[in-house]
């Protein structure tokens, strides 16, 4: 079905498939599902033509499928059997999208951005838990670029627009070992929100809020293009260069939060983050640093 979609973008639907696809945002008229006009498929030749010289020449494989159950899953199970630096895999749409801690990232078909990438980066693998840090930086650079202004960060993968969820980041190591090849797995909402406001506890936001014809081939190159790039510069130097930049892009810089560590609750007011990434709380106790993992922060 999700085939048929993206080849012709109508097909014929039975009774079986409609809850499916209306799950994903497809419109249904009769026994067809069509999609709307103003859905733009993804197509990796119109993607590969937005990336800089020095992104094409690490790209290795551009893959765009009509769906698949998580782009971070199929590169963690290719990062078993091969090496995927240079690999990227979007999807019109996962069938089990995964976020951090394991909580669902829902993907209306042609209405989001849903991608993966393969990316080694040579430094010590204590040093690999900021790079969902360093990427939230380059994603925020691309939707500025594409038009989008005011997106923040929330520590420790989350990209914000008027505090509300735009964008998830997912960091995950196929083999633990040094140098690591990390698959960095990042979904942005790109006209997704009626589809997904319903089936998600918190308020979401949209780039077409702000950029109301966005091009997804354009911002998913964009999205690439910045990601390899902070990946560079973060192989160079770790994330010691980017702390000042991602203080100052954290919706939770100096605010009063709470942080959620196990079953321990810890009040305080963020002080910044540390060289490797961590979170750092001013409690009255004194400063803690916590590090992501099973740690949420709440506001």
């Amino acid at each position: 079905m999700f085939e048929q979609l993206a080849a012709r973008r109508a097909a014929s639907v039975d009774a079986v498939d409609r809850p499916l696809l209306e799950n994903y945002g497809i419109p249904l008229r009769g026994d067809m599902a069509i999609l709307d006009d103003d859905v733009e498929l993804l197509r990796a030749e119109n993607i590969r033509d937005r990336l800089g010289d020095g992104t094409r020449g690490w790209l290795s494989r551009l893959c765009v499928r009509a769906h698949v159950d998580s782009t971070n899953s199929v590169l963690m199970r290719a990062g078993l059997q091969r090496n995927i630096d240079g690999e990227v895999l979007l999807a019109e749409a996962q069938t089990a999208g995964r976020g951090r801690r394991g909580r669902e990232w829902v993907s209306p078909f042609g209405r989001n951005i849903a991608m993966s990438l393969g990316v080694r980066i040579d430094r010590p693998l204590r040093e690999i838990g900021a790079v969902g840090l360093a990427v939230g930086v380059g994603v925020i650079d691309a939707l500025a670029e594409l038009g989008v202004a005011d997106a923040r960060l929330k520590w420790p993968n989350d990209v914000l627009l008027d505090r509300r969820k735009l964008c998830g980041i997912l960091i995950e190591l196929p083999v633990a070992k040094e140098p690591a090849c990390v698959v960095i797995g990042i979904g942005i909402n790109v006209g997704g929100t009626p589809t997904v406001s319903p089936q998600v506890g918190q308020a979401v936001a949209d780039v077409t809020e702000q950029v109301p014809n966005a091009s997804r081939n354009r911002l998913a190159g964009m999205v690439i293009d910045a990601v390899y790039n902070v990946c560079r510069q973060f192989e160079g130097h770790g994330f010691s260069r980017m702390r000042a930049t991602y203080d100052r892009l954290h919706q939770c810089h100096g605010e009063a939060v709470c942080v959620i560590a196990g079953t321990e609750e810890i009040t305080g007011t963020v002080a910044g983050v540390g060289p490797e990434g961590a979170l750092r709380l001013k409690t009255g106790s004194g400063i803690r640093s916590f590090v992501g993992g099973e740690v949420s922060l709440r506001t």
